[in-house]
């Protein structure tokens, strides 16, 4: 049996008068539960308000997992917001211990919430609570599933220069003993010193003609065989070594003849092993170079990309946002997207939260490559309109359907169906984007949409921004 006293005991129903009190233990139907009962369904409907009076309950959310599990101790209730709004429960509710709980049915809350004010302010508050953590929550998903994917393909994009500078340092200590060898081999066979001087002079001339040489892998092959054949001709041991090496730098069998007419056949190997040695040398070092420049590259991106070390609020160079932005989300662009970009160079830079404002670009952009299925043209824009900064993405995908329009930057708002959102967040990305933008700039962001064509269109203030920015 409920007693008055408990019911007033607890907060949400502390301020109900006695002869209101008396009301609710008329309506209320009390039940007990055992550890483990179901008592609501994810997703569910619920035609009651659950009062739990005894005991502990448990909350789990499947999109989460068991990760997301909440307890309750009584005194507690559940459900207002599904009853207020008529939505489904977000969670399934299970009893974690034996408990005493009682239901109050749809019309009896109905009734309570219309008629006594002191319930209705305390509905007002929890569902205010509600709301604010639901959005909270929605916001941190976001922010991680964006964390998520940023790190993957950063991961994927470090990975590849690493793995180039590894091999090559691994293939560098193996050349080093190879190209020794072939240093003493033309010591040993007395290969004359202007004979020397000649071969360093090809080396450093045919590694410079080599950087603007392109020739197609059909000439290429013919090159090869052909050399192979002059040095096989001029008894070279192993020809098919050293030939693609020489014909990779742009060395013929004519740069080589004067040398082969100076030297025997014992000193043209040792000299054609050493130039190939050193060639393959200074190839194999390139290649570590542009790799170690890509990591730089993309790790001072990152770095400008996240203002790492800065102040929160800088004058931008929007431009420098925007590639920095393409430059860490190279993994998604590279599959298929070409990107075009019409940049006006005159824009003066912005007051503005620089890593905050590369969010926005990198959402929009996000959205663009997957309405575009990773296959089609991205096209960035800025100009200047009075004050104001105007940066324009356009994409090529099947544009957006008219009826979601409207609810674009509503919070939890996905125009995907729910298959293709998982592991995409929340629909919360957009929503962020706009406060970005509105609140915390006192810009605009808005969308037109066409199929092969949606552009979103974002403005900023050039002169200064909104109160949050003192």
């Amino acid at each position: 049996m409920i007693e008055l006293d408990e019911l007033s005991g607890m907060p949400v129903f502390a301020d109900l008068p006695r002869e209101r009190l008396q009301w609710l233990c008329e309506n209320l139907t009390e039940f007990a539960a055992r550890s483990g009962d179901v008592l609501l369904e994810e997703g569910e409907m619920s035609s009651n308000l659950l009062v739990l009076l005894d005991g502990e309950v448990r909350t789990t959310r499947a999109a989460a997992g068991e990760l997301s599990a909440e307890r309750y101790s009584a005194p507690e209730i559940f459900g207002t917001p599904c009853m207020v709004a008529s939505i489904p429960f977000p969670a399934t509710l299970k009893a974690a211990t034996d408990c005493r709980i009682a239901r109050l049915p749809e019309a009896a809350f109905r009734e309570l919430f219309v008629s006594c004010g002191s319930f209705t302010r305390v509905v007002a508050r929890v569902m205010t609570d509600w709301l604010t953590a639901l959005e909270t929550a929605g916001l941190n998903r976001e922010k991680l599933a964006a964390l998520g994917k940023l790190s993957a393909g950063l991961a994927h994009e470090l990975n590849n220069p690493a793995s180039a500078v590894a091999r090559s340092l691994d293939h560098m200590l193996a050349g080093l003993d190879a190209l020794e060898d072939s240093a003493l081999a033309l010591g040993v066979r007395a290969v004359p010193r202007d004979a020397v001087d000649e071969l360093r002079a090809l080396a450093a001339r045919s590694a410079t003609e080599a950087a603007a040489s392109a020739t197609d892998a059909l000439r290429h092959a013919e090159a090869e065989s052909l050399l192979g054949d002059w040095l096989a001709a001029h008894g070279m041991a192993k020809p098919w070594l050293v030939a693609p090496c020489l014909v990779a730098h742009g060395i013929t069998s004519d740069d080589l003849g004067q040398l082969a007419g100076r030297l025997s056949t014992d000193q043209l190997d040792a000299a054609i092993s050493w130039i190939a040695k050193v060639l393959e040398l200074r190839s194999v070092m390139r290649d570590a170079t542009r790799g170690a420049t890509r990591i730089s590259d993309i790790v001072k991106a990152v770095k400008s990309y996240t203002y790492m070390d800065q102040g929160p609020r800088q004058e931008v160079d929007i431009h420098e946002g925007i590639e920095d932005t393409l430059t860490v989300m190279a993994h998604e662009l590279k599959s298929g997207v070409a990107i075009v970009r019409d940049f006006n160079r005159d824009l003066p830079r912005v007051p503005a939260y620089g890593s905050e404002l590369n969010q926005v670009w990198t959402r929009i952009i996000e959205n663009a490559v997957e309405a575009m299925s990773g296959r089609g043209q991205l096209t960035i824009r800025t100009r200047r309109d009075s004050d104001r900064a105007v940066v324009e993405i356009a994409d090529t995908g099947p544009g957006i359907p008219q009826d979601a329009m409207r609810h674009l930057f509503e919070p939890f708002f996905t125009s995907k169906p729910a298959s293709a959102v998982q592991g995409h967040g929340v629909g919360m990305g957009l929503h962020v984007a706009y406060r970005i933008v509105v609140n915390r700039h006192g810009g605009t962001i808005e969308a037109c949409s066409r199929p092969t064509e949606t552009v979103f269109r974002v403005t900023l203030p050039l002169g200064g921004g909104t109160a949050d920015f003192d």
